[in-house]
């Protein structure tokens, strides 16, 4: 019995002990769950024009800003309370602009956005109608952009003969000038100095200046030079070399001051060609002219020429003729009965001679005169002959005989083309 009683109260011990471990064991556990509910709490995030909600345990913004994945830029601005257990976080995205005005240094501000028009409030800058802003006002803020806003005068500037009002930024007059669109030369004066500041209203005054050589080319008359020869008929002139003008050449350096030359001065001065000399022969030879044909008042009564010269030749009966051009070469003569038809269709006379139609169109009125004096006369080309074609005679010269011919023989002969 004793022991029994023993025993049962050993079991009943136990199971009160188990109780009371179970019972600490439920309180530790309620503890700590009412513990952990009560760290948690909720965070509302407002950025980027969103609002995110999530739940937290700590109170530092920027753990729970990283713990939500927000990221913040060096510029960028967090701020956070706390009502009623609940964290609210408001991020702001600065980012930096630039304002530049006239000629100075860039001010960096710091802006979350806006335009164009409320930078230039923020930084107090007063813009006028004499002011241009760029970019325009109502554009919108990016990171780095930057607002220049330049003041404009109205300069007044004469240039070229005319006058030009425009506007131009403030700054020097170099500046104008550029802004202006004109370009000073090497030597053109202004009226001030291109280092002043352009004021309202300013009166600027260019003067062209250049300096340029101008090459002129002066002619240099030849001279005639006369030899006398008894080869040549007395009275008879002939020009054995044809005279050119010779060339000086000047090189002047003009001054011009808009546009108008008002000073020169000859630099160099040389005779770039030289001129020829005219030689001209003068027959001494005495001798009477005769006659081609008794018959034949054509060929013969003209006589022989007194003199030639520019284009102009005088017979012996002082009747002055025009001629375009002389040719010299052998002359000889042929004969054929009356009635005989030549090259262009006529009937043969004296008068009418044979030519080479290449060198003498046919219907060329002319006048033929030997070197030794002899004289032919006028005629006229109606002919053509083998002798003319191989260039051994420059005019056939007709008469009826034989006899007449063989007097005539080849002379060296002077055909005047006339007028």
């Amino acid at each position: 019995m004793f022991i029994t009683a023993i025993g049962s109260e050993s079991k009943s011990k136990s199971v009160f002990r188990r109780g009371v471990l179970l019972i600490l064991m439920s309180v530790i556990f309620l503890t700590s769950a009412f513990s952990v509910a009560a760290l948690n709490r909720t965070a509302v995030i407002n950025v980027d024009g969103k609002t995110v909600r999530v739940s937290v345990t700590g109170t530092d913004k920027y753990d729970i800003l990283a713990d939500a994945g927000v990221e913040l830029s060096q510029y960028d601005v967090a701020e956070a309370s706390n009502e009623n257990g609940v964290i609210t976080i408001d991020v702001t995205r600065y980012f930096p602009v630039y304002v530049k005005t006239d000629n100075k240094s860039k001010d960096r501000y710091m802006v979350s956005g806006g335009t164009v028009s409320d930078l230039l409030k923020q930084a107090n800058v007063k813009v006028t109608d004499n002011h241009i802003v760029t970019p325009q006002k109502d554009t919108r803020l990016t990171e780095g952009l930057t607002v220049e806003v330049k003041e404009y005068k109205t300069v007044k500037v004469s240039v070229d003969g005319k006058d030009k009002t425009v506007k131009v930024p403030v700054g020097t007059v170099k500046d104008a000038l550029a802004y202006a669109g004109i370009k000073l030369g090497k030597y053109d004066t202004v009226s001030c100095k291109l280092t002043d500041d352009v004021t309202e209203n300013m009166e600027i005054s260019i003067t062209r200046i250049e300096y340029k050589n101008v090459k002129t080319v002066e002619k240099v008359p030849y001279e005639t030079v006369e030899t006398y020869s008894d080869k040549l008929a007395e009275g008879k002139t002939k020009v054995t070399k044809k005279g050119v003008d010779g060339e000086y050449t000047v090189v002047t350096k003009q001054t011009l001051v808009n546009g108008e030359v008002t000073d020169e001065e000859i630099v160099s001065s040389e005779l770039t060609k030289e001129p020829v000399n005219k030689e001209v022969t003068i027959g001494t030879k005495k001798s009477v002219a005769k006659k081609a044909d008794t018959d034949s008042a054509t060929a013969s009564e003209s006589g022989v020429p007194v003199s030639e010269e520019n284009g102009v030749l005088y017979d012996s009966e002082g009747n002055q003729v025009s001629y375009s051009n002389v040719l010299h070469g052998s002359g000889t003569a042929y004969y054929a009965p009356a009635g005989s038809l030549t090259a262009s269709g006529q009937e043969v006379y004296v008068g009418g001679v044979a030519v080479n139609p290449d060198i003498i169109p046919l219907g060329t009125k002319l006048y033929i005169v030997a070197d030794d004096g002899f004289v032919y006369g006028y005629a006229t080309a109606i002919d053509t002959g083998g002798a003319l074609y191989d260039g051994s005679a420059i005019v056939d010269v007709f008469y009826y005989t034989y006899d007449e011919c063989a007097e005539f023989g080849r002379r060296d002969v002077s055909v005047y083309i006339l007028d």
